[in-house]
């Protein structure tokens, strides 16, 4: 027989083991705590290192756990499959999740369907008319018309392929893709415009079903695709009409102001707009609100927007002691309204500020858009690096302001006024006038660290490692962010000379991509020093890029790091502009002077999309290097 008090010390071992494993368990959730706060700060890499910390002795604590210790970290690992699914669509590479071996659960009917519930019916919900309407109102602003987080679903294939990280969405398991789960804790999507229980059961009921696709073609613009549906759902979003040009009234102009001055705080930057009517977006202003839609295309009387402004239906809007709206303005929504409620902005998914903003840079003057340039980029430069010294230099062409002595500025504004009649040679462009209506300014920064901490602050990312200057311009912003050379590492005039042409580039036509702009600014630099140490440097790494890439069209589909892409540009706008291709290059600029919608233009002059010529570029540039 074991010694008297045996038992009793091993209840005593065990009741100490289980107190050190409460304890580890209680350190555990609070460093996912602190990966949440790193989260929220946008410090993604260093979440996810925390993350992978955390999983690391989670997993191993895992290890022939008892039913009891499995129970004990049960909430860990839902933390940590939540943490996963936020961090992955930031684009952030984490280990697969181990998770514990469940002793007694049957397996699902279905994948993704949970032990014990009916499986779903083999069709049903259709990507075209019910899902893709879900994701271009409440998630295009971010990753329909852009890539936040590295993530991009402008079409199914980049939908289906998910974010740097890995995939978003798992064909039959609606439990286990990321895009669910992301959605269902509540972070995403952001800026108000939540996805409803209804859509979100839709959306696992189309995944459940196999995800599968019933459009024409798997590359079309998912907003092209959402419009296009010939019977749309319940939770489709109401068709919008653009505007011909014939209005006399514009939504963006004139009426857009006034709601962002009249409604801001009730409807619009709200956190639970009132009445669930978020005046955010025009996307939203349509939809409506819990009394249902607001605007009736044609008919102003019948129209519930109308009679608020009236005070004709309940209290009168504006609310708040807010004085109503001159019988001037009411008329004019009125006719807006009659006109067919017509949209004459560049997304209606994108904020209001954005669209009003975008208007009056377009009905500005040169020097009106200067100065606003001009306070734009001291609000920048103070929101970026609150309390650095600055100095500022204004030319005929360019506001310059960056962390040196003015006179060094003054320097780089000789630089650039000389540098830019060369860009305009190089690209053909109109002489006799500005390059582009209002001045551009030129950010410059002597600390990686504080060009940094300006793309985080005022572009809200990460500028990637490889960068010593960019470019933005979107008509209300035209600007050049640069670190000027240390030590000659490289020259300044092919560094500001690719801000420049970015900029030009990016204000032609329609629809204009980034990898048109970016390319023909490297193209620039080139032609302004062929042997510039950062033409060499992009020169070099392409040869080993030709190499790894799978297809032409890596660069155009977000299959490349940031710079792989933006040097695989170079080398495509390149081909686009060499000696066979000329008169086809200059048929291409003329179009988009002209107002051409660019990817229409591309196919008519190049005989074929972007993406078909980007292969035969590819297999020419790879022969040439030798591949």
């Amino acid at each position: 027989p074991p010694p008297s008090g045996a038992g009793n010390h091993t209840g005593r071992r065990r009741a100490f083991h289980r107190r050190g494993m409460r304890r580890e368990i209680g350190e555990l959730k609070a460093d996912l705590r602190k990966a949440g706060m790193l989260y929220q700060d946008s410090k993604f890499d260093e979440s996810g290192e925390a993350v992978k910390a955390v999983q690391a002795r989670t997993e191993k604590m895992s290890e022939g756990a008892d039913a009891d210790l499995k129970k004990l970290l049960d909430p860990v690992y839902s933390s940590l499959k939540r943490a996963h699914a936020l961090l992955e669509l930031e684009g952030v590479a984490l280990p697969v999740l181990k998770m514990p071996a469940e002793e007694s659960a049957p397996a699902p009917a279905t994948p993704g369907t949970p032990p014990g519930s009916t499986p779903v019916p083999a069709a049903g919900v259709s990507f075209a008319r019910e899902v893709a309407p879900i994701l271009v109102a409440k998630c295009g602003s971010c990753h329909v018309q852009g890539s936040k987080g590295d993530f991009n679903m402008v079409n199914f294939t980049a939908l289906m392929r998910g974010s740097k990280a890995g995939k978003v969405v798992f064909a039959g398991d609606d439990i286990g893709s990321p895009l669910v789960e992301i959605i269902e804790s509540g972070d995403m999507p952001r800026g108000g415009s939540k996805i409803s229980q209804t859509e979100l059961t839709t959306l696992k009921k189309w995944i459940a079903e196999g995800a599968k696709f019933d459009g024409g073609d798997p590359n079309a613009n998912l907003a092209s695709l959402a419009t296009a549906s010939p019977t749309p759902s319940p939770n489709a979003p109401m068709p919008i009409a653009q505007a011909t040009g014939d209005e006399t009234v514009s939504f963006a102009r004139d009426l857009a102001p006034v709601l962002l001055e009249a409604c801001n705080g009730c409807h619009i930057g709200a956190q639970r707009p009132r009445g669930d009517l978020n005046l955010a977006t025009f996307a939203g202003m349509m939809k409506g609100g819990d009394s249902g839609e607001i605007i009736a295309a044609g008919k102003p009387a019948d129209s519930l927007l109308i009679q608020k402004l009236k005070g004709e239906a309940g209290e009168r809007m504006p609310a708040g002691g807010r004085p109503p709206l001159s019988d001037m303005v009411i008329a004019k929504f009125a006719k807006w309204i009659e006109e067919g409620a017509r949209f004459d902005g560049p997304s209606p998914n994108d904020q209001l500020t954005a669209v009003a903003a975008l208007a009056k840079a377009a009905g500005s003057t040169h020097e009106q858009l200067s100065a606003d340039r001009m306070a734009s980029a001291q609000k920048n430069w103070a929101l970026g690096l609150p309390g650095v010294n600055h100095s500022e230099v204004e030319t005929d062409n360019f506001f310059l302001i960056g962390a040196v002595g003015e006179n060094t500025l003054a320097d780089y504004g000789r630089i650039a006024e000389e540098t830019l009649p060369k860009v305009t040679e190089i690209l053909k462009a109109p002489t006799g006038q500005p390059l582009v209506k209002g001045r551009m300014t030129l950010f410059f920064f002597t600390q990686r660290y504080d060009y940094s901490e300006f793309g985080k602050m005022v572009e809200r990312r990460d500028v990637p490692p490889e960068w010593r200057g960019h470019w933005s311009f979107n008509t209300v912003e035209a600007y050049g962010a640069m670190l000027p050379p240390q030590r000659d590492e490289y020259a300044m005039e092919p560094m500001i000379g690719q801000q420049i042409a970015g900029i030009y580039m990016a204000s032609l036509g329609k629809n204009v991509p980034r990898w048109m702009s970016e390319g023909t600014a490297r193209v620039v630099a080139s032609r302004l020093k062929a042997d510039d140490p950062r033409v060499l440097a992009w020169n070099d790494r392409l040869k080993g890029l030709l190499g790894r890439m799978s297809s032409g069209d890596d660069f155009l589909e977000g299959r490349l790091a940031p710079e792989d892409s933006d040097i695989a540009s170079f080398s495509f706008v390149e081909f686009l502009m060499n000696r066979q291709n000329a008169k086809r290059w200059d048929s291409l600029i003329a179009a988009m002077r002209g107002g051409a919608d660019f990817t229409k233009s591309f196919s008519e002059i190049y005989g074929g999309s972007p993406r078909q010529v980007a292969v035969q570029w590819w297999r020419s540039a790879a022969k040439s290097a030798g591949r």
